[in-house]
């Protein structure tokens, strides 16, 4: 009888402790971000540095961000449209007009068609 209670317990505590576990909510994400030098690396990691983002960053070579985003606290979307109010295109947003005026001269790529 004491057998099948210790099985029980044994049992219904591993149970609680799979349930009580988080799945892996940290994803790595890549995206080309148009930028020309080390000061838009800068503005852009800036810009990507949200909550629930973590280890940004950007290559000027191949002008791809790198990022690793906690998908229970913010989306990639928010991270974009960040990057994109900064001034900086990206594959899924056009950067801010307005921002993009502002920035250095020597940050101001070619920018793509709408």
């Amino acid at each position: 009888m004491m057998r099948i209670i210790g099985l029980v317990f044994l049992f219904s505590f591993l149970f609680f402790i799979s349930c009580g576990t988080k799945s892996n909510t940290v994803v790595e994400k890549t995206f080309h971000v148009w930028g020309n030098n080390d000061i838009c690396k800068k503005s852009i990691e800036k810009a990507s540095k949200l909550n629930g983002v973590s280890d940004v960053n950007w290559n000027l070579d191949s002008k791809l961000l790198v990022f690793k985003i906690d998908t229970t606290v913010i989306t990639t979307d928010a991270v974009l449209k960040s990057v994109a109010s900064a001034g900086f295109d990206n594959e899924l947003f056009y950067g801010n007009d307005y921002a993009y005026s502002n920035l250095p001269e020597a940050c101001q790529y070619e920018r793509r068609d709408n």
